[in-house]
C-alpha cells in the first residue's frame, strides 16, 4: 500500500521482470535461487493496472482464445472450457457471460466487469505466484470484497498473490497476511498485518478506535498533504525494529530450508497452435469490428464515387495524361484513409505485449496470422473502390453514357 507515485507499481514490475529500462540494484530469487526470467514467468502471472482487452470479443469469447493461446497443446478442448467455465463463475462473471467487452462504437462491459475478466484471463494457467496491480480499481465495495476473497482463497491453497492496492476497506483490509507501506520508494512497514499498528503506536501514532488502519496509516504516509508523519523517522524506526529483524530471519531461514526443486519446463502451445487460434480471432475481429474494414469501405465508396464523378460529363478525348491524377487519387485513399484502424491498433498492440510477456506469444506466429487475416477485406477495399473509379472514368472516356 501507498499513495499515489510510492512505487508500488514500479516494485511488482521489478518482481515481475517487466522493466527494460533504469539500473536494479540487488537480488530476486526464486526457491532460494536467483531467478531464471523464463523459468519465473513459466509459474508466474501479472495482472497490470491497464485492462488490455479487444472490443469484439464476448466473456466467454475471450477467455476461451485466452486459453487457447496460453495453455499447453496436451491440454485438451473439454479441459479449457472446464477452466473457462471455472473462472466466470469465480470471478462473478456469469451475468455477462455472452456480453461483448465493447468499444468506441459499442457499449460492453462496466470497468469494474473488464477488470474481472483481466484477472480471470491470467487464472487460466492456474499460476504459483500471481502478481495483481490495483486488481480492486473500478470495482464497487461488493465485487471489491468478492474479488480479494477470492483471492485469498488462492493464498489458502499455497500460491503466493503481490498486490498493490490504495485504500482498501476494512474487510478487504482483515484479508491480508503480510503489508508493505511505502511512500517515495521507501519502505515505512513491511510484516504481518497483526503488528503493524504496534509499530505505528510505537512511533507515536495511534490508530484512532473505530477508524480503518489501511486508511489512517496512508493518510501518515502521504507526504502531498499537510498532517503527515515525519516519513525519516518511520522509515527509520521501521528499519531497526524487531518486526523487520524477524522477517529478514525468516527469509534466512527459508532460503536455508529450500532444496533443490526439480527443473519447472516451461509449457506453452505449440506455434502452429498460436498461428490458427491468432487466424481465427483476427478473422473474427476484422469482420465484428466496424472500424477496421466497415467504416472505411464506406469512406472508399464516397471517395471514389466523388473522384469518378468528376469524369462524368467531360469530352470523350479523354487522355492517359488525365488519368494520372486519378490513379494517384486511388492510391492516396488506400494509404491515408489506413489511419482509420490506428485506435484499434493500439487496442492489439496492447493485447499483443500482454500476451507476449505472460504467455510467451510467438511473434513470427502473430505477424503471420495477422498480415493474412488482413489480406480479404484490403483487397475488398481495393476492388471496390477501384472498380468505382475506373467504371465511372473509363465509360466517359469511352463515349458510354452513365
Amino acid at each position: 500500500m501507498g499513495p499515489s507515485g510510492s512505487g508500488k507499481t514500479t516494485l511488482l514490475d521489478i518482481l515481475a521482470d517487466r522493466i527494460s529500462s533504469g539500473t536494479i540494484e540487488g537480488s530476486i530469487s526464486l526457491n532460494g535461487e536467483k531467478r531464471n526470467a523464463k523459468t519465473f514467468r513459466a509459474v508466474s502471472s501479472y495482472v497490470a493496472q491497464e485492462d488490455s482487452l479487444m472490443g469484439s470479443f464476448t466473456v466467454s469469447e475471450t477467455l476461451e482464445m485466452a486459453a487457447r493461446l496460453s495453455l499447453p497443446s496436451i491440454i485438451t478442448r473439454a479441459t479449457i472450457v472446464r477452466r473457462v467455465q471455472t473462472v466466470i463463475d469465480e470471478m462473478g462473471l456469469r451475468v455477462c457471460e455472452h456480453t461483448l467487452v465493447g468499444d468506441i462504437f459499442r457499449k460492453g462491459l462496466s470497468g469494474g466487469q473488464k477488470r474481472r475478466l483481466s484477472i480471470a484471463i491470467e487464472l487460466l494457467s492456474e499460476p504459483s505466484i500471481l502478481l495483481l496491480d490495483e486488481p480492486t480499481s473500478g470495482l464497487d465495495s461488493a465485487s471489491t470484497h468478492n474479488v480479494m476473497e477470492f483471492v485469498s482463497k488462492l493464498c489458502r491453497e499455497n500460491k503466493t498473490v503481490i498486490c498493490t492496492i490504495h485504500q482498501p476497506s476494512s474487510l478487504v483490509y482483515d484479508m491480508f497476511t503480510n503489508i508493505v507501506i511505502m511512500t517515495a520508494g521507501k519502505t515505512v512497514y513491511f510484516g504481518p498485518r497483526e503488528l503493524i499498528i504496534d509499530q505505528f503506536s510505537g512511533a507515536g501514532y495511534t490508530c484512532p478506535m473505530y477508524m480503518n488502519p489501511a486508511e489512517y496509516f496512508l493518510s501518515l504516509v502521504n507526504s502531498d498533504f499537510a498532517g503527515h508523519a515525519n516519513i525519516n523517522n518511520l522509515v527509520q524506526r521501521y528499519a531497526s525494529s524487531t518486526t523487520a529483524a524477524t522477517i529478514l530471519q525468516n527469509i534466512e531461514a527459508d532460503t536455508a530450508g529450500v532444496h533443490t526443486a526439480a527443473p519447472v519446463v516451461p509449457m506453452k502451445p505449440s506455434a502452429l497452435r498460436q498461428f490458427f487460434v491468432l487466424m481465427e480471432r483476427n478473422l473474427i475481429n476484422n469482420v465484428r469490428n466496424p472500424g477496421i474494414y466497415w467504416v472505411r469501405l464506406a469512406m472508399y465508396l464516397m471517395l471514389s464515387f466523388m473522384v469518378g464523378t468528376m469524369y462524368l460529363s467531360t469530352n470523350s478525348d479523354i487522355s492517359e495524361q488525365d488519368m494520372v491524377p486519378l490513379l494517384f487519387y486511388v492510391q492516396a485513399f488506400l494509404v491515408f484513409m489506413s489511419v482509420a484502424v490506428l485506435p484499434f491498433f493500439i487496442e492489439q498492440r496492447a493485447v499483443f505485449m500482454r500476451e507476449r510477456a505472460n504467455s510467451g506469444l510467438n511473434v513470427f506466429s502473430y505477424v503471420v496470422a495477422n498480415f493474412i487475416a488482413i489480406l480479404p477485406g484490403i483487397f475488398l477495399i481495393a476492388a471496390v473502390s477501384t472498380f468505382l473509379v475506373v467504371l465511372l472514368s473509363v465509360s466517359t472516356a469511352s463515349g458510354t453514357s452513365c
